[in-house]
């Protein structure tokens, strides 16, 4: 039964609904009237936020700013029971405000606060300090590429990794690929695995991802697993053994935030010692679940039936 902790990207994800009920004197644009506002994370501590929800005990680090956000970050974590360390950034803490109309939740606007920075040696110390006083016994790397990984920062993670015998799972971007050899496992989407192996646009079959794997495995030394939308995924581990692991057929879903529960379902059945394609045959029955919900959601273990 190991502890986790979810490392790197973060957000806020803000809903803002409003109506428009006379004209706007100053301008032509809509003059919005405020119904009703929500709050929800996104990214690692979306993730971290799903494993919470599972009733497993959860640490998350990651990059954000003392600012205003900054607060709110810390208040829906204790409410989620997330246990939170903060790198803190001299760059905004990253948050995307979206305005909807409350009557056909159609959006007018989105705002972001977004700046991306290089992490600096002093936080790079301040992570480790921080592997080390919460002894994970995974680590879950949620990369969506907005602050910048260097090599001295997951050489931390990697080295914390191999003396205590600790499994890191990368929900990854192709960009930052060289940086994960000999990790536990990655998982790409299928767009993002065509980009690791530098081919163009391929059609989404079982024929396709068995042209490439091998070469991919035997390169990276890992485990991968695929994320193919309707398909739902694809094992290839390290032995070249291969399941494809089909989902029930959806035709119309929200996908918001599915990976997320994906990759978190997937960590949190490793650290109850489920055999791996196991773990990926529950995470396929939780992205399955999410998509019904609106927007970012989190599956319960009651809706996984545990």
């Amino acid at each position: 039964m190991g502890k986790i902790v979810v490392i790197w990207d973060s957000m806020l994800d803000i809903y803002v609904f409003w109506n428009t009920d006379r004209k706007n004197p100053e301008s032509p644009m809509p003059l919005l009237k405020v119904e009703k506002q929500e709050i929800r994370l996104w990214w690692a501590s979306n993730v971290a936020h799903n494993i919470a929800n599972l009733n497993w005990k959860v640490d998350l680090i990651s990059l954000i700013w003392d600012d205003s956000n900054w607060k709110l970050f810390n208040e829906i974590c204790d409410e989620k029971n997330i246990n939170h360390h903060w790198l803190i950034m001299d760059a905004p803490t990253i948050t995307k405000t979206r305005y909807l109309d409350s009557q056909y939740k159609q959006q007018l606007l989105r705002v972001d606060y977004e700046e991306k920075k290089k992490i600096t040696n002093e936080q790079i110390s301040e992570l480790e300090a921080m592997l080390n006083e919460i002894q994970p016994e995974i680590i879950l790397i949620s990369d969506y590429d907005k602050w910048v990984i260097t090599p001295e920062c997951i050489d931390v993670v990697k080295t914390y990794a191999n003396k205590n015998d600790v499994k890191i799972l990368v929900d990854i971007k192709p960009q930052n690929l060289e940086l994960f050899y000999d990790v536990f496992l990655v998982k790409p989407n299928f767009k993002e695995f065509c980009e690791m192996m530098w081919i163009t646009w391929i059609e989404n079959t079982d024929e396709n991802i068995s042209r490439y794997w091998k070469e991919f495995v035997q390169k990276y030394r890992t485990n991968i697993v695929i994320t193919r939308w309707g398909k739902w995924s694809s094992l290839i581990t390290r032995e070249w053994d291969v399941y494809p692991v089909p989902s029930e057929e959806l035709k119309v879903f929200d996908v918001s935030g599915a990976w997320d529960t994906y990759i978190a379902t997937l960590t949190y059945a490793l650290s109850n010692n489920y055999p791996l394609i196991d773990a990926i045959k529950l995470s396929n029955k939780a992205s399955w679940v999410v998509v019904w919900k609106v927007w970012t959601a989190a599956v319960t273990r009651e809706e996984l039936w545990l």
